[in-house]
């Protein structure tokens, strides 16, 4: 299993992770970059991918997400946009995440933390055209 960071660039998933124990110690060498010394920041690891992976965009331009270990349980932080069984799953592939030997708890951050840029952007323009539908509708 592993824990780390992950954010959905366009269709791919973007991930830095580790391989750990089910406590979550690291069973590789690893530099982690969150305030607790346990896992990575999101802005702090977005400055060492290339641009050909960020296009550019600030750490939080994208959707993104946490998975925490610790005493045989996953936790699964994700942005309201990963929130659909599908996309759980796949998550949880990418991370190691199955069998019987490991618990998943999925947390839906809908908080400015994990607010992105482009899911904000995206809400507002769908909330925009609903009210321009709302006012076709009705003439």
């Amino acid at each position: 299993m592993k824990k780390g960071i992950f954010w959905l660039v366009e269709d791919n998933y973007v991930c830095v992770s580790v391989e750990c124990d089910e406590d979550g110690t690291p069973l590789e060498p690893a530099e982690f970059s969150s305030k607790s010394g346990e896992n990575f920041n999101h802005r702090i690891e977005r400055e060492k991918l290339t641009r050909s992976v960020t296009h550019g965009k600030a750490f939080d331009y994208f959707p993104r997400g946490r998975v925490e270990v610790k005493r045989g349980k996953a936790t699964l932080w994700i942005a309201p946009e990963f929130n659909d069984p599908l996309t759980i799953e796949r998550i949880k592939l990418m991370f190691g995440l199955f069998g019987d030997s490991v618990t998943v708890e999925v947390k839906v951050d809908s908080s400015p933390h994990y607010a992105s840029e482009s899911y904000v952007f995206a809400k507002k323009i769908i909330e925009e055209h609903k009210e321009l539908f709302e006012r076709l509708k009705d003439r």
